[in-house]
């Protein structure tokens, strides 16, 4: 977000909060998955709270062997201009940026390095599209940099993007404390197949710690998990032959435009195309 390097120096109340919110009791409707293309579906499910539907979210599951990711950085502009400019099926927000549009964290794009090499608070990395071909490497993954910090220019990969909170660890540990801050949401994440799953909440806002709470008790079977930017920067654009998807709902965006159209503008996404 604009105020990403606010957002940075909040990171300690993030973590350590002050008062601590009650654990809300959230669940959600059995996904109906849409084929978009293969090793591409699409879900959007209602959010639960004691049972009663309190918002939504929207849930792609990519499948990196027969999806490409690629990483792009430029002026900031809509995630509809994004998209018809790179062609991606899928596009959604990045991490977070500082009011100049540079990124705070280290971000990869085809195979070149922006932003910071080194910042502390990045507690999570999303990296795709190995060097070469090599069976040891997955094609797209999710590092924990607290348990294994980077080199940046020793990265097989060539796309990649820091963020921060980690949501959850790959023993399914929730990295972060309850607070009562709430925005809508982007994170990534990997399941137990391999696959990647991106998650907008399409409806309603939501804690950090419910939604690691949501991930780790939700039927998508999630390994790790990485919280991207969020606020109106909480963006996921698909477009496909058949089928086109916007979230948050478009007629949000339209409204917030009228106040402050540069606050939808994103400098960074992160684009997914068929191999």
């Amino acid at each position: 977000m604009a105020a990403g390097i606010l957002a940075i120096l909040c990171w300690s109340l993030i973590c350590w909060g002050a008062a601590p919110a009650a654990a809300a009791d959230l669940s959600h409707s059995s996904p109906r998955w849409q084929n978009l293309g293969k090793g591409l579906s699409f879900a959007l499910v209602d959010i639960l709270r004691d049972d009663e539907i309190t918002g939504a979210m929207a849930v792609v599951k990519i499948d990196p062997g027969a999806n490409a990711f690629r990483v792009f950085h430029h002026q900031p502009q809509k995630i509809t201009a994004w998209q018809q400019e790179t062609q991606a099926q899928v596009v959604f927000n990045a991490s977070y940026y500082g009011s100049d549009g540079k990124p705070v964290g280290l971000i990869i794009a085809d195979g070149k390095t922006l932003g910071p090499l080194k910042n502390p608070q990045m507690r999570g990395m999303f990296v795709a599209e190995p060097k070469g071909v090599s069976p040891d490497l997955p094609r797209a993954t999710i590092m924990d940099l607290t348990a294994h910090p980077v080199q940046p220019h020793k990265l097989p990969w060539t796309q990649g993007v820091q963020s921060f909170p980690l949501l959850l660890d790959s023993k399914e540990r929730i990295r972060v404390l309850k607070t009562d801050k709430s925005a809508h949401r982007t994170a990534i994440a990997t399941d137990h197949s391999g696959n990647i799953l991106v998650f907008n909440t399409h409806a309603g806002s939501f804690t950090l710690y419910d939604l690691a709470r949501l991930l780790k008790d939700s039927e998508f079977e999630v390994d790790i998990a990485l919280n991207l930017d969020g606020g109106t920067e909480a963006q996921i654009y698909i477009k496909t032959k058949d089928f086109e998807f916007f979230s948050p709902p478009a007629w949000e965006t339209q409204l917030g435009s009228l106040i402050d159209r540069k606050a939808f503008e994103l400098p960074t996404v992160v684009g997914v195309f068929p191999r």
